[in-house]
């Protein structure tokens, strides 16, 4: 009999405990999922914080280049669970082409001037240049000047998405994108790019075109280490060679990526190796002072590395 009763009891503990989670736990107004870290924090600090509002990272992990990324069960449930899904945009999301086919889609680098084969590709740009078969960079929130357009972008988006609270949206998004043009003015007008403007620098990732052109920076090489892919010794003698040429003082790989041709480099040439950030990954909750926090760092470790 006692165990009979026990029986029971857990039985009604168990609905009431379903019951109640079933009551406390709120669905989402608005779900939205943000495929990298940079849009993550754009849309923390635009949409963050409202009532109803559900913001989640798809790709959560300590990640250095997309080009090889592999989407796993988890990415693809927090995609189709989303009422929108906002992306950088320019093929960064190439990977994800598939599982977007049918979500709603908020492309952050509307309207941005993108990096085509190493120049830019504008709204009036003469007739006759064809773009075809050159592929964009899509590094774009690299410039501050552009992931505030893309702040601007993502707000307006938000505000077509979800009328209810648009005036929050766009305020919060104009108030994003001046922060960061106020942030861009500070930087160049700084010691550190006062005293960088017109150097060239070498890295082992392709993606920071546009971090070089908003602070005057010249790439004299970018050296794409691929997993499963060295550098070629063909590379690794021109980059030598670029690094005796300019005198260059260090050579700079990037978070989460390979260190393996930049040593060869730095041992062949007794240069120094430095560490740049492209803000793949960081802390959960994060907004835009993350990423000040990071551009600010990557110009600093330029110059102390310029100075040593």
């Amino acid at each position: 009999m006692k165990k009979v009763l026990l029986s029971i009891l857990l039985s009604a503990l168990l609905a009431l405990s379903g019951c109640g989670g079933a009551e406390g736990a709120e669905e989402a107004e608005l779900s939205l999922a943000c495929t990298t870290y940079p849009v993550y924090l754009l849309a923390n600090t635009i949409a963050g914080g409202l009532d109803g509002v559900e913001i989640t990272l798809v790709i959560d992990q300590e990640v250095s280049c997309l080009h090889d990324y592999t989407l796993t069960m988890r990415d693809m449930q927090a995609v189709e669970r989303a009422d929108a899904v906002i992306c950088n945009g320019a093929g960064l999301e190439e990977f994800l082409s598939d599982a977007l086919a049918d979500a709603e889609v908020i492309d952050c680098s509307a309207g941005v001037d993108l990096l085509y084969g190493g120049h830019h590709h504008h709204d009036g740009e003469e007739p006759g240049h064809d773009h075809a078969h050159e592929e964009a960079d899509p590094h774009i929130w690299m410039h501050p000047a552009h992931y505030a357009q893309m702040a601007r972008t993502l707000a307006g988006a938000l505000a077509e998405l979800d009328p209810e609270r648009s005036e929050t949206y766009l305020a919060r998004g104009e108030d994003c994108a001046a922060e960061l043009e106020d942030f861009y003015q500070s930087l160049r007008e700084g010691e550190a790019a006062q005293a960088l403007a017109g150097a060239s620098i070498i890295t082992f990732h392709d993606g920071f075109s546009y971090f070089a052109e908003a602070f005057d920076l010249t790439i004299a090489a970018a050296i794409e280490e691929e997993e499963g892919a060295e550098a070629s010794a063909r590379d690794l003698k021109e980059t030598i060679a670029l690094v005796e040429q300019f005198d260059l003082p260090a050579v700079f790989t990037e978070v989460n990526g390979s260190d393996n041709a930049a040593g060869i480099i730095c041992r062949e040439c007794g240069t120094g190796m430095a560490e740049l950030s492209m803000l793949m990954s960081g802390a959960p909750g994060a907004d835009i002072s993350a990423y000040e926090a990071v551009i600010a760092q990557n110009l600093n470790t330029i110059r102390e590395a310029y100075q040593s």
